[in-house]
């Protein structure tokens, strides 16, 4: 970055310094009194050449009341052998005030014929021509101060046409790593599986990013042995229990049903369990879908189970995504509205790039230390759900696994007087 940065400047001064010396030519260069005799008569100068301006007019352009501009038409019109009332000579005010100079040269030299005083700046010549009209022949002199400013414009503008894409391209090459740096530890923190980052960069990216690797084949080679474990657990306990089953064949009636509530629950404990774990290892299979037919279809299969659950608007939103892991994050959510909440009202929209599903209900809610831990695997927010119809607490879970796996989030929010929101957004295809 420093020796890009010192090149930058190297360059750009070595630029200003070829456009000042090497394609401007020099600045303020005098032209004596025989040498606007030369530009009259169209005749090249010796030490430049001078940028002339011609114009033609019927009137006679005014007397001038400057004793410099006087003195220098009178000694113009010797060189020329022209009356002096027919050549007029306008100044600049620089030159002007160069009076008494080129009054002691001409009461000097003048005598001999070798009074030559110069001119410096801007002039302008008017010459009455044999047709009577008057022809006007002006030498146009930059002074150093617009040399400077020429330079400092079109040096700044080709800089900053040479520069800026120069910038941009380093700027690009240089934040490319980072943000892919920054995204993979995002989505890591999310808890997205993601790919490794590439060890592109600068020395500290490439150190960050092996870094991050690292950490997250560790964290990811945790998540798969626990999730392993778990339903390696939950498989086993498959064989006991039905073996439980033949054992209470015979046992009394009253110890018989008890027991097989407690089984069944065991069971769809085991169940939810397997569930969860085949949801964390199934390769994702990402295609179009069109997300309101998907949400309006399950929606409408609560309907003929009786439950009171309905659409409210739905519209066409195509995303890419995995069909059963959608249908299980939407199943989810307005199976949880409809057991804890009495019913579910399901919206969509369009919003920022983004679709947007609303299941909302008007069941008791969830307090606010509840929704905060609430996608915590197992966790269960008896307080204020219904501990007969309480779930193993692995279906919020599972929701913010599936909201994640296609780059979006899951939101649960408080109703006001009472029931609870959830707002599912997820990136949609243009």
């Amino acid at each position: 970055m420093l020796a890009l940065a010192l090149v930058v400047i190297l360059t750009m001064t070595l630029f200003s310094l070829s456009i000042l010396f090497l394609i401007l030519p020099r600045e303020r260069v005098p032209v004596s009194v025989y040498e606007m005799s030369r530009i009259v008569h169209g005749l090249p100068l010796v030490r430049e050449k001078p940028v002339i301006r011609l114009h033609e007019q019927d009137s006679a352009p005014p007397l001038s009341s400057d004793r410099t501009e006087r003195l220098i038409s009178d000694m113009l019109a010797a060189q020329l052998k022209m009356p002096a009332s027919d050549i007029r000579v306008y100044l600049n005010r620089g030159d002007r005030d160069r009076y008494d100079q080129i009054a002691q040269e001409s009461a000097l030299y003048g005598k001999d014929g070798a009074a030559d005083p110069f001119i410096v700046g801007t002039f302008t010549i008017a010459l009455k021509t044999p047709d009577e009209r008057w022809r006007l022949i002006t030498r146009v002199a930059r002074s150093p101060g617009s040399l400077w400013n020429l330079a400092g414009r079109y040096g700044f503008v080709l800089g900053l046409l040479f520069v800026l894409p120069l910038s941009l391209w380093f700027s690009a090459r240089l934040s490319r790593p980072i943000r892919a740096f920054a995204t993979s530890a995002e989505r890591l923190g999310a808890g997205i599986e993601e790919h490794p980052v590439a060890l592109h960069g600068p020395t500290e990216i490439r150190m960050a990013a092996r870094s991050l690797n690292e950490m997250q084949s560790r964290i990811a080679r945790f998540v798969r042995e626990r999730t392993s474990v778990v339903g390696a657990i939950a498989h086993d306990l498959r064989t006991p229990l039905s073996r439980l089953h033949f054992h209470l064949a015979s046992a009394p009636a009253p110890i018989r049903r008890a027991a097989e509530e407690e089984i069944r629950q065991m069971e769809q404990l085991i169940g939810t369990t397997l569930d969860f774990v085949e949801n964390e290892s199934r390769p994702r299979t990402m295609e179009p879908l069109d997300l309101g037919m998907l949400v309006e279809s399950l929606v409408d299969d609560f309907a003929d189970m009786q439950m009171d659950v309905a659409i409210v608007a739905p519209q066409p939103i195509t995303i890419m995504g995995d069909m059963l892991l959608l249908k299980r994050l939407f199943t989810n959510l307005i199976d949880n509205a409809v057991k804890y909440g009495g019913g579910a009202r399901v919206s969509m929209r369009r919003e920022a790039g983004c679709a947007i599903v609303e299941i909302v209900d008007d069941g008791p809610g969830m307090a606010d230390d509840q929704i905060v831990r609430a996608f915590e695997p197992f966790f269960r927010g008896e307080s204020s759900r219904n501990r007969k119809t309480g779930g193993v607490g692995l279906g919020l879970s599972i929701v913010q696994t599936a909201a994640h796996a296609h780059n979006g989030t899951v939101l649960l929010e408080r109703r006001v007087p009472a029931g609870l929101s959830a707002r599912v957004t997820l990136p949609h295809m243009q």
